[in-house]
């Protein structure tokens, strides 16, 4: 199933088709095989989140964005939409952390600054076997959503930041905890780092730092033991007098309100596109599941109760493709363009598709009966993974007051 395009390219077809075919024939099976393992063994050396990074590197699906003249694939804003989407139905946790692997390289881009360019995104582009990966830390153990208030006077908090950073000279000087939920955090190697800059202020005096994961100083810890997203690594990450240079500091307290807004944009319109992809795994192992089932001498899709569950769950699925693909597009034209992006129309895709998603995968598990709770069918899994996603990259509830807020 997909949305019925009327405005796309032969190209974006072909590109289309390929994900899709990665989708099913790796990424699916892979995120399965994954999800069954130990929070440990997925980040241990040999796991099979490594062999499937590698290959999706080699086909550049970690490189989405970034110029094709520095190693990106250069697409525009709908064909990394249509390829995030088709990815996404294949495995949510993978894609996940193949679509935060970037992020280092892409705020890198932005900076304008050659020096940090050369250090984070042209290594970044350049790699083409999945070693180097990225993350953003901005959550920690004591502020997670209020990390955000910076964007709105009324959400912000009188609080320091648990990773503050002091200016040294040519330096700045980093230490602090960020928490558990730190997505890549365990295989990181790279970070877009959150920091308060002024221990005395609140959480508005923040900035954005970029370094390297092997400084002396930093810690990873253990990747956390998750009910769902089990193959999207998350973990704490740790700071102590970690020294950076002054030019790595690419972000101040008097631009970061702005910054965060652009930034959130894109990621919650990311998260809006991933979810419309789980949602639709969920409505297909549904349908051809009920197709399959006899109950009462006739596959179950015949009886009228099924049908009325499988036309929401479809009416939905369309529903989270046209928010999610329009959301997406627009900010990321606007913020490529250098402009500011509409911030609440990526919380209401990233609201209203993981809600969905959630809807769809509880009705799949519903339909598949008893078998809808064992791990013979992946129904139970994209129940768990949608659980998640409704928490991931701010909780439903406070970014729907965020994005109230906006209107």
């Amino acid at each position: 199933m997909e949305y019925p395009d009327l405005d796309i390219s032969d190209d974006q077809r072909d590109l289309r088709a390929a994900a899709r075919r990665f989708a099913a024939q790796v990424l699916r099976p892979a995120g399965i095989e994954i999800d069954r393992l130990s929070a440990a063994a997925v980040v241990a050396p040999g796991s099979p989140l490594f062999r499937v990074t590698r290959e999706a590197a080699a086909l550049g699906y970690n490189r989405l964005g970034g110029v094709a003249e520095i190693g990106g694939l250069g697409l525009p804003p709908l064909t990394r939409y249509l390829v995030l989407e088709e990815l996404g139905w294949g495995s949510v946790g993978i894609t996940g952390s193949l679509f935060l692997a970037s992020t280092h390289a892409e705020v890198a881009l932005l900076s304008g600054n050659p020096t940090v360019i050369e250090e984070f995104a042209l290594p970044y582009y350049a790699c083409e076997d999945g070693s180097i990966v990225g993350c953003w830390a901005i959550t920690e153990p004591d502020h997670g959503s209020d990390t955000l208030g910076a964007m709105r006077p009324e959400l912000n908090v009188e609080a320091t930041g648990q990773v503050v950073a002091r200016r040294d000279g040519d330096y700045w000087v980093i230490s602090g905890q960020k928490s558990a939920w730190v997505s890549n955090g365990p295989i990181a190697t790279h970070a877009m780092l959150n920091v308060q800059l002024d221990p005395k202020g609140t959480m508005r005096d923040s900035g954005v730092c970029l370094l390297r994961l092997d400084l002396p100083g930093v810690t990873h810890g253990p990747a956390l033991e998750k009910h769902g997203l089990r193959s999207l690594p998350q973990g704490e990450l740790f700071f102590e007098d970690v020294r950076i240079p002054a030019h790595d500091m690419v972000l101040r307290a008097d631009g970061y309100a702005a910054y965060m807004h652009n930034h959130l944009s894109a990621f919650n319109a990311g998260v809006g596109c991933i979810a419309t992809g789980l949602a639709r795994a969920a409505y297909e192992c549904a349908l051809d599941y009920c197709k399959e089932r006899v109950q009462g001498g006739r596959p179950i899709f015949e009886h009228q109760s099924v049908r009325a569950r499988l036309f929401r769950m479809f009416s939905l699925v369309q529903s989270c493709f046209a928010l999610s693909r329009d959301a997406w597009v627009y900010n990321l034209t606007q913020i490529e363009q250098g402009r500011q992006a509409r911030l609440e129309l990526s919380i209401g895709s990233k609201v209203y598709c993981t809600q969905a998603a959630l809807e769809v995968a509880t009705l799949a598990v519903q339909l598949h009966g008893g078998n809808g709770m064992t791990k013979e069918y992946p129904a139970e899994m994209f129940l768990r993974d949608a659980t998640a996603l409704t928490i991931a990259d701010g909780e439903n509830a406070f970014l729907t007051q965020v994005a109230a807020s906006l209107l």
